[in-house]
């Protein structure tokens, strides 16, 4: 008989899904390559592509080849197609940070399918992500009559109601969910955004008590309880006996300064004590490149672990390389910064913006002693609230964030590690109070520019109205888009009651710090 035909083209498309399902990003890229070389206009293998290279920290190309699907896409499809792959694209590109072409692609998955739920709720996330509520208040609404119960797009109506002002609509649409979520997930994150509702209505019993009611739906959920909540802790203390003035010592920057790379800043502290707000102004200047919640450090710390092949503690395999290696590393870190802002990145002044960094200081000091520290510092009692009111993605640093006491012992841990660190690491540092960039703005900011040795610029004081266009991955997105205000200070005062069991946790802190 006639054996039958193989489309190459379908056989690699297979395998290449095959393979992303499996991890192997590698191959996967191989497979999409492979199918380009047949189809340089294939829709999937461009998407396909470009998702595993930002996977795999090439930001810059991954996304070329993701904006190349987006037009090959909107191209070909007309009125009345599935417009699935579009909403799946348009998302990809709003997590890797390309506002604009996941902005466009979602006002076509509209204009093509103007009925479609899922077309209109994204649409309304991106122009949420781009500080266009009153344009997101429309299409979240639309969409939410088209699906009156489903949890997800009503949670962002909730959302944008109160951010809006909108408090009393927030509060019913919110209870309602409440009342017809059959998902574990949705319901911890409504009964959260309810608690917000009811701090913002100075309903503030009600508040803490939806807040401590999401923290426990949200340790049932199965992606939560798989993370050990001790391991912060075990990292942190094996740290601290690892990273000793000896370590700190071994490798000066006379040694590793031939290799004529930049000096990185690193803008860190704890969550929620301003680095957003921090960053976004730094961002302003022309002369600073910063970057959003990136993992540098971390893909750093895999390469380590590549390098000595070894599951030893941090602390022991930095005792093992050689100058060469280090090296290696600060290349590592440097290729991936180049990976995701250009080449260009080396022409300006880079901040590394990633608070819970101050967990890696003891890394940081030794591939980077001539770096830059800005360490950001607040109300240790705001920014354990401010915690308790944010849905973190979870993690092993984000775990325990869910309990009123857990937030007090993370906190406590990060801080009495950061104190034992500072008197040893090389980096200068500069304190900078979240407390002083609202009450003085323009004075700690220019403190901040002369530390960092650039000349002040008239654009750091309007930097909310630079933020339209940029996506900013944590909770305080919102936030950022707006002049400072102060109602954030002393906002733990409201809450006051609640901090006797955190106290003792917390006191040294407010003393050491002088919130006392």
């Amino acid at each position: 008989g006639k054996i039958p035909s193989v489309n190459p083209g379908s056989e690699l498309l297979k395998q290449a899904r095959i393979a992303v399902n499996n991890g192997n990003l590698q191959q996967a890229e191989r497979y999409f390559q492979a199918l380009l070389a047949l189809d340089p206009n294939h829709p999937e293998a461009l998407a396909g592509l470009g998702q595993c290279l930002c996977w795999r920290q090439n930001t810059v190309e991954g996304l070329q080849y993701l904006k190349q699907a987006a037009q090959r896409l909107a191209q070909t499809l007309k009125p009345g197609d599935s417009v699935k792959t579009l909403i799946d694209l348009s998302l990809q590109l709003l997590h890797w940070g390309d506002l604009p072409q996941a902005l466009s692609l979602a006002e076509t998955a509209v204009q093509l399918s103007p009925e479609h739920a899922a077309a209109l709720n994204n649409l309304a996330l991106c122009y949420s992500r781009s500080h266009r509520d009153q344009e997101a208040l429309d299409y979240a609404t639309q969409a939410c009559k088209l699906l009156p119960d489903e949890p997800g797009c009503n949670i962002l109506l909730a959302i944008l109601e109160s951010r809006t002002g909108r408090l009393a609509l927030a509060q019913q649409r919110l209870e309602h969910i409440l009342q017809v979520s059959q998902d574990p997930a949705q319901t911890a994150r409504a009964t959260l955004e309810l608690g917000k509702v009811f701090d913002q209505l100075g309903q503030y019993e009600q508040a803490f008590r939806a807040f401590c009611s999401a923290g426990r739906q949200h340790l049932t959920l199965p992606a939560i309880q798989a993370i050990p909540a001790e391991s912060v802790f075990a990292t942190l203390k094996s740290y601290q006996s690892g990273f000793t003035p000896e370590l700190f010592r071994r490798w000066p920057i006379a040694l590793l300064s031939d290799d004529h790379l930049p000096t990185p800043i690193f803008l860190l502290g704890f969550l929620r004590s301003g680095t957003t707000l921090a960053e976004q102004v730094l961002a302003a200047h022309p002369e600073i490149i910063t970057s959003n919640e990136e993992p540098f450090i971390t893909t750093v710390l895999k390469e380590l672990r590549q390098i000595t092949h070894s599951n030893e503690d941090i602390p022991s395999l930095l005792q093992q390389l050689t100058l060469q290696q280090v090296k290696q590393l600060r290349q590592c870190y440097w290729q991936q910064v180049i990976n995701k802002y250009g080449n260009n990145v080396l022409n300006n002044v880079f901040i590394d913006k990633m608070a819970l960094n101050t967990i890696e200081i003891g890394l940081i000091s030794l591939l980077f002693p001539d770096a830059k520290i800005i360490f950001a510092l607040r109300d240790p009692r705001d920014v354990c609230l401010s915690c308790f009111m944010q849905a973190f993605n979870p993690s092993p640093v984000t775990v325990n964030l869910f309990t009123w006491t857990g937030i007090a012992q993370q906190y406590a841990a990060i801080m009495d590690y950061w104190l034992a660190m500072q008197p040893h690491i090389a980096p200068e540092v500069f304190t900078l109070r979240y407390e002083d960039t609202v009450s003085a703005f323009e004075t700690t900011f220019r403190q901040l520019f002369k530390f960092l040795g650039l000349a002040w610029h008239p654009n750091c004081t309007q930097f909310y109205t630079q933020v339209s266009g940029r996506y900013i991955a944590t909770p305080s997105f919102s936030a950022v888009n707006q002049p400072i205000y102060t109602s954030a200070i002393n906002r733990w005062q409201h809450y006051s009651q609640h901090f006797a069991p955190v106290l003792p946790e917390l006191r040294r802190f407010i003393e050491e710090f002088g919130y006392d």
